[in-house]
């Protein structure tokens, strides 16, 4: 065995040899595959791991069309939110023995890499948690049957699986709070060039007009989803003869945004103005910021998600998109003095 180990060229016709089994049993026990013998098993895992066998992937996708790897595409610049992604993405597939790729959507959401790799199927599938409205190239591969889910985000007449938040009944719960611990002068942070903040704002005004209340024009802000965005609507909003007592942002990045521009300014939270955020990243429980904020179920939301690949990716049924949406849940915090949520 001490000549075997030395070797860096082993195939899986060498283990068998070596193993006195066939390449298949060999190519069985490597894939877990339950149509092994214990004992058969325990022997071939036992040379693997002398010979420290390395499956060959190139091969393997070859002779299998999988190559064993998820792409997942998140926005740019990468922020908790796609750092939390990733991490619950790689959770999901680990156990299947798949491979994380990820690419960094551009400005407009577009990730032409990506595109590539799904066309030239060095991945098998993928996530795409940054699409906007529209994005031709991905609807071209989305047309063509390729395996993508949308996920935290929709485009409108696309046909392929989606997974995202109840973004609308989150707006519409935050409105409800804020009306009823007696906010009056609402302003909202948002960005209604992506579909989670158009459709999280729509929920909110609707909601805020079922209970009476109106917004000032004034008191709605638009820009990206970044923190800047959040400090410059806070400047503005201050310099307003009427000053609002509460803000909404679209997600916690603007929300932290506004937090720390209120510090700069001597404005107190939350004695002088509520904030709340969207999607209760984990930096939101942080004691400098310390926000209240809808939680998105981000590992339900992930895990479907690549529940949802997978099936497509091993030829599942072929009936119509799944369009799922889970429900957030109101996390209250400091930014609005820990007044109940209900």
């Amino acid at each position: 065995m001490a000549a075997v180990n030395g070797s860096t060229a082993l195939t899986s016709k060498d283990i068998a040899r070596i193993c006195g089994v066939s390449q298949s049993t060999v190519s069985r026990v490597l894939s877990n595959h339950p149509n092994v013998s214990a004992k058969t098993r325990e022997a071939v895992s036992l040379v693997l791991k002398e010979t420290g066998f390395v499956p060959n992937a190139s091969a393997r996708a070859m002779r299998t069309h999988r190559t064993r790897t998820i792409g997942v595409v998140v926005s740019t610049p990468v922020n908790q939110y796609g750092l939390e992604v990733m991490g619950h993405v790689h959770e999901h597939i680990a156990p299947h023995g798949l491979q994380l790729s990820v690419w960094l959507a551009d400005e407009d959401g577009s990730a032409p890499d990506a595109m590539q790799a799904l066309r030239e199927r060095s991945v098998d599938g993928l996530i795409h948690t940054a699409a906007v409205d529209r994005a031709p190239e991905l609807e071209a591969l989305i047309d063509a049957g390729a395996p993508i889910v949308l996920m935290g985000r929709t485009m409108r007449g696309v046909g392929t699986d989606t997974v995202a938040g109840a973004n609308s009944q989150g707006g519409a719960r935050v409105a409800d709070y804020l009306v009823r611990n007696g906010r009056k002068n609402i302003a909202l942070v948002g960005g209604r060039a992506f579909s989670p903040g158009r459709e999280i704002e729509d929920g909110f005004r609707r909601r805020l007009k079922s209970l009476g209340v109106s917004m000032d024009d004034k008191h709605a802000i638009y820009g990206d989803l970044f923190y800047a965005s959040g400090q410059e609507a806070l400047d503005k909003l201050w310099q307003e003869d009427e000053k609002p007592d509460a803000v909404f942002c679209v997600n916690d990045l603007i929300a932290y945004g506004v937090l720390d521009a209120a510090r700069v300014n001597g404005i107190r939270v939350p004695e002088d103005l509520w904030v709340v955020g969207y999607n209760d990243i984990q930096m939101s429980t942080w004691a400098a910021y310390d926000l209240t904020t809808v939680r998105q179920p981000m590992g339900e939301m992930t895990e479907l998600s690549v529940q949802l690949l997978m099936e497509r990716i091993e030829g599942g049924p072929k009936g119509p998109p799944e369009r799922r949406r889970l429900q957030g849940k109101l996390m209250v915090r400091g930014s609005t003095g820990h007044a109940p949520a209900e």
